[in-house]
């Protein structure tokens, strides 16, 4: 790592609007300091981009950082997974209070068929980690992932209590999803957010943009904080090792160009910063508005708030598949969601502000959020407002 750092360009490209010019600063200052590696960030304001910054180097080689770098999104990819479902809400194809099994009733097995799809939606229906063993190949068998999940029975009654669906979330809504339109999460982000056709961002990445996307690196958690969410993802018989480790999550999973394509839309969708920013856009008043504000407050509305059953260092708190502003992610504050990704990506829209935001690294940290990375950026996006 550290060959690495003394070959880092610390100067940014790219553009900001004169009056966002401090985010330039904390984001060579992120370059400089060994914070970041390699990253971009995007910031549009009501609809307008006011921060496209991009810097450091791609990888290991020491090419500089391409303005058209794709990242794997890891969990960012469930807050736009989110947006598809608001959008499905919007049009009303998706009764957020419906039972899930109104949609898929093969779900109602194993005592679920009461659980409803805001509660599926936001960590609470007990099926954070498959029950049988699952092979890194397996993910990319939908229908193989989403019968073992409708037999499956809960870890707890659900509505009861919430605990994090790493992997299993993408699933669970995305067949709600399907079953509802007939068609995939992906093949609705490109149809419903990509119209114009350049918005980079796939949920089912085509094979042609695989050289774009970039490898993410792992850094070792510190001591402390940090350091416990690992111990407990690795002691056996809890469920965050069973969330896990079936199969191994971490920064190096998805750097495997074979869980490209697939659909797996918790954690493998494939952006860039500018494009993630713009799909927040679509929550906010302004040009690119595309979800109205009644399902954005619905969305964003509180479901969960508390100790979390798998992500066991600090509280969490989820609205309808969006992460909430919390001490764990505060993003800008009350009223932000969005969702961050393993080690360090975030994205989220702030309607109070008209801000949506979004950054990408090629560096995962794994200690808790915020990174100090992020106080930078997000305390030059609020000294600019």
């Amino acid at each position: 790592m550290s060959t690495m750092h003394q070959a880092v360009a610390t100067t940014a490209s790219g553009y900001t609007a004169p009056r966002f010019a401090g985010v330039r600063d904390a984001f060579e200052s992120n370059l400089r300091n060994g914070d970041d590696i390699g990253a971009s960030v995007a910031v549009y304001h009501h609809g307008r981009l006011v921060v496209d910054l991009w810097g450091g180097i791609r990888d290991t080689s020491g090419t500089p950082y391409p303005e058209d770098a794709l990242h794997v999104g890891y969990s960012t990819t469930k807050g736009v997974m989110g947006l598809v479902l608001a959008s499905l809400v919007d049009t009303g194809e998706v009764d957020l209070d419906a039972p899930v099994s109104a949609y898929w009733p093969e779900f109602g097995a194993a005592g679920k068929s009461g659980v409803l799809v805001r509660e599926l939606a936001s960590h609470q229906a007990g099926l954070p980690a498959f029950g049988e063993p699952v092979a890194k190949a397996d993910l990319a068998d939908w229908g193989g992932c989403v019968r073992r999940l409708a037999r499956q029975a809960p870890a707890w009654y659900p509505g009861t209590r919430h605990g994090y669906h790493a992997l299993t979330l993408g699933y669970l809504v995305g067949e709600v999803v399907r079953r509802a339109s007939g068609k995939s999460v992906g093949a609705l982000l490109r149809e419903r957010f990509a119209q114009n056709g350049d918005l980079q961002a796939w949920i089912g990445l085509p094979a042609e943009h695989n050289g774009r996307v970039v490898p993410y690196q792992d850094a070792s958690p510190t001591p402390g904080i940090g350091a416990f969410a690992a111990t407990a993802a690795e002691a056996p018989d809890t469920l965050t090792h069973a969330t896990f480790n079936n199969p191994v999550v971490t920064a190096d999973l998805f750097n495997d160009p074979a869980l490209w394509w697939p659909e797996i839309p918790a954690a493998n969708g494939i952006f860039d910063a500018r494009s993630l920013a713009r799909l927040y856009s679509g929550v906010l008043a302004g040009p690119l508005r595309a979800i109205s504000p009644i399902t954005v407050d619905q969305v964003r509305r509180q479901q969960v708030h508390g100790p979390d059953e798998v992500l066991v260092d600090q509280p969490t708190r989820f609205g309808t598949v969006f992460e909430l502003s919390s001490p764990r992610q505060p993003m800008l504050g009350p009223g932000s969601f969005g969702h961050d990704g393993l080690g360090g990506h975030l994205a989220f829209a702030h309607p109070e502000s008209g801000i949506a935001f979004a950054f990408l690294t090629n560096r995962a940290i794994p200690d808790p959020t915020p990174h100090t990375r992020l106080w930078r950026l997000l305390s030059a996006v609020t000294a600019a407002l």
